[in-house]
C-alpha cells in the first residue's frame, strides 16, 4: 500500500499536464507526419523547389505556400534538418512565381504541369503569412538572409496592399474596390511588421482593423467574409460580392478570425483581441466544439447542419483564450483524428501549433 502512495504521489507531483503536453506533441507530430506527406511536393518546374498541392492536382496557391512555410518554422523544433530543407524548396518556388504587378509579392495561383505558367496577381493573406514566416525563420535559424527577403516582400506589401486609410486590400488588383476580407487582419503579424520595418504605420493599420471587427462583431460575434466600406462606415459585404451568396456573412473565409485572434492573446497577451474573443464566445462561439456548424448569419443562425474543420479548428483555439479547459482537451483529441482537405488539415494543423505551445513570436525567440 505504501508503495503504491509513493508512486502515485510521484506520479501527481511530476505533473499529469506535463504528460498531456507530451502526448499533445507526439500527436502534432504524427499529424504533421501526415500533412506533409500528403501535400507538400517537389516541384516539377523549378530546381530544388516545393510547393503545397491544394487541389490534388499539382496546383498551389500563395496563402497555401505562406501556411507550409509557418508550418516547417514552427515544427522545427522537432524536425529541424527536415523542416528547414521544406522552407527552403518553399522559398525558392516561391520567388519563381511573382505577381504580374507588384513583382515583390507572389502571385496567387501556380500550375506546377504547364510549361509556362500564367501570371497573375497576389492576395493578401498570402504574402502576410510568407513575410511573417520568412521574419521567424531569420530568428529560429539564425540566417539574416530571409530577413533581406522579408523586408522585400514587405515593401511590396506597403506599397501595394495597403489603403491611404490603412486598411488592407485584397490584393494588389485591387484599386477602386473599398473592401476587406476579415481573415486577412493577422495582428500577430502586424506586431512583428511594425518591429522589423515601418512602425507607425503598421500599428495604424492594426488599430484600423480592430476597428472594423469591433464593429462587426456586434453581430451575434460573427465576423462576416468581406466587409466594404460605406457612406457611415464599414459594413458586411452583399451577396456575390467576390465569391459567394454568402459573402456578407461568417464563411470559408472569416472561419480563420478566431484563429489569428487566439494567436494574438496566446503569443503577445493582446487585450483587443481577447476582448473580441469574450464576444465570439459569448455569441456563435458559445456552443461546444463539435457543434460549431460550417457558416453563420449575421443574426447566429447557422448556415449549415454539418461542422468543418476550418471551422471547428479556429473554434478550438478560442476554447483555449477563454479557458474552456473541459471542451478543450476533447477538442484538441477530436483535432488530431480528422482528416479531411488541404484548407481544413492546414489550419487545423496550424491550430494545434498554437493550442499545444508550439508557435514563436520575436519575443520568444530573444530568449533561444
Amino acid at each position: 500500500m505504501l508503495i503504491s502512495l509513493i508512486v502515485v504521489c510521484l506520479f501527481l507531483g511530476s505533473g499529469i499536464e506535463c504528460f498531456a503536453e507530451d502526448a499533445d506533441n507526439r500527436n502534432l507530430q504524427n499529424y504533421y507526419e501526415y500533412w506533409r506527406n500528403k501535400y507538400l511536393k517537389r516541384s516539377q518546374l523549378v530546381d530544388g523547389g516545393g510547393f503545397v498541392d491544394y487541389k490534388d492536382n499539382r496546383t498551389t496557391c500563395s496563402e497555401a505556400h505562406g501556411y507550409g512555410m509557418l508550418i516547417c518554422v514552427y515544427m522545427s523544433r522537432f524536425h529541424e534538418d527536415t523542416a528547414r530543407k521544406d522552407f527552403d524548396a518553399l522559398d525558392i518556388f516561391r520567388r519563381q512565381f511573382k505577381s504580374r504587378i507588384d513583382s515583390r509579392l507572389m502571385s496567387w495561383y501556380v500550375d506546377d504541369k504547364v510549361g509556362t505558367p500564367k501570371e497573375t496577381t497576389c492576395a493578401t493573406d498570402g504574402d502576410l503569412d510568407i513575410a511573417y514566416a520568412l521574419i521567424l525563420a531569420t530568428y529560429v535559424w539564425r540566417a539574416p538572409e530571409y530577413m533581406a527577403e522579408a523586408k522585400e516582400v514587405l515593401a511590396g506589401i506597403e506599397a501595394s496592399l495597403i489603403r491611404p486609410d490603412y486598411s488592407l486590400r485584397l490584393g494588389d488588383w485591387d484599386k477602386d474596390q473599398h473592401a476587406t476580407r476579415l481573415s486577412d487582419i493577422m495582428p500577430t503579424h502586424f506586431d512583428a511588421f511594425a518591429q522589423v520595418s515601418n512602425r507607425k504605420l503598421w500599428r495604424r493599420v492594426k488599430d484600423v482593423h480592430y476597428g472594423i471587427l469591433r464593429q462587426m462583431s456586434l453581430y451575434e460575434g460573427v465576423f462576416p467574409d468581406f466587409v466594404v466600406k460605406g457612406k457611415t462606415g464599414w459594413e458586411p459585404a452583399p451577396p456575390n460580392f467576390l465569391e459567394s451568396d454568402y459573402d456578407g456573412m461568417m464563411y470559408y473565409n472569416a472561419c480563420r478570425v478566431p484563429w489569428r485572434l487566439a494567436a494574438a492573446v496566446i503569443e503577445n497577451n493582446d487585450k483587443d483581441a481577447r476582448h473580441l474573443l469574450r464576444i465570439f464566445n459569448l455569441g456563435i462561439g458559445k456552443v461546444p466544439n463539435d457543434d460549431f456548424m460550417a457558416g453563420y448569419r449575421l443574426d447566429g443562425k447557422p448556415l449549415n447542419e454539418w461542422t468543418d474543420g476550418a471551422f471547428t479548428a479556429p473554434h478550438m483555439c478560442s476554447l483555449f483564450v477563454n479557458k474552456r479547459k473541459d471542451e478543450l482537451q476533447a477538442a484538441r483529441d477530436s483535432q488530431f483524428s480528422q482528416r479531411e482537405a488541404y484548407y481544413q488539415d492546414s489550419i487545423r494543423l496550424l491550430s494545434l501549433c498554437l493550442v499545444t505551445g508550439n508557435t514563436f513570436t520575436l519575443k520568444s525567440q530573444d530568449h533561444r
